[in-house]
């Protein structure tokens, strides 16, 4: 009969330890996504000049009255980017530009933006999309 008490505790107390140790493996194991260190993207130097050159062409997000939006200020870019500060994969303008959303852009015979050009519109949305 002690052998059996014995055996149980050992038991009990090893499921014990187990649920202690997933516990303590949840609360402190948690992963936090990690932006490395990254320099500050500008959309004054970095944005906007991708911006103009890819989007605002004849026939694109120039003038109303040749799309149905202009993407021509930060504001227009924001606004009808549908850009979520610091959350790019969300954002209207990266799944455009990534192929993720409705419409890839810029559509042919327009080229798509280059890998670089893609990632800097990335950080600069993962950094907060500031008009700096």
């Amino acid at each position: 009969m002690l052998l059996v008490y014995l055996y149980t505790m050992k038991r009990n107390l090893t499921i014990i330890a187990f649920v202690f140790i997933g516990i303590f493996c949840f609360v402190s194991c948690k992963h936090e996504m990690i932006i490395p260190d990254t320099p500050a993207i500008s959309y004054k130097n970095d944005i906007q000049p991708i911006i103009v050159s890819n989007c605002t062409q004849s026939g694109c997000h120039g003038t109303v009255n040749t799309s149905d939006f202009e993407l021509l200020t930060y504001n227009d870019i924001i606004k009808e980017g549908d850009i979520i500060a610091y959350n790019a994969d969300n954002s209207e303008l990266y799944q455009s530009i990534t192929g993720k959303g409705e419409e890839f852009m810029p559509q042919p015979p327009n080229s798509p933006l280059t890998h670089n050009q893609i990632k800097l519109i990335y950080w600069w949305i993962m950094q907060g999309a500031k008009d700096n």
